[in-house]
């Protein structure tokens, strides 16, 4: 998998962080202040300025009643995250 593909897939997961975050009604500061979590890192993050490690992913998912699941790539279509 190259880079632009890659990048293209954090993109993803990183916005439907930032859409279940609203849709929970949780502000950056609100999200932030659970997890003791500079929210600047959290501004960065959802930007795409700064690429998350997967444990920075899955604390900021965890409040929120997600989690990320490993599944097999269809090659037939569109990876869908």
């Amino acid at each position: 998998m190259n880079d632009y593909r890659l990048k293209e897939q954090e993109l993803k997961i990183v916005s439907q962080l930032k859409q279940a975050r609203k849709q929970h009604g949780f502000s950056q500061r609100g999200l932030c202040a659970i997890l003791n979590m500079q929210q600047p890192s959290l501004v960065k993050i959802e930007k795409g300025m700064i690429s998350p490690q997967l444990n920075t992913i899955l604390k900021l998912l965890e409040p929120l009643g997600l989690t990320l699941e490993v599944v097999e790539i269809d090659k037939n279509s569109e990876i869908v995250l």
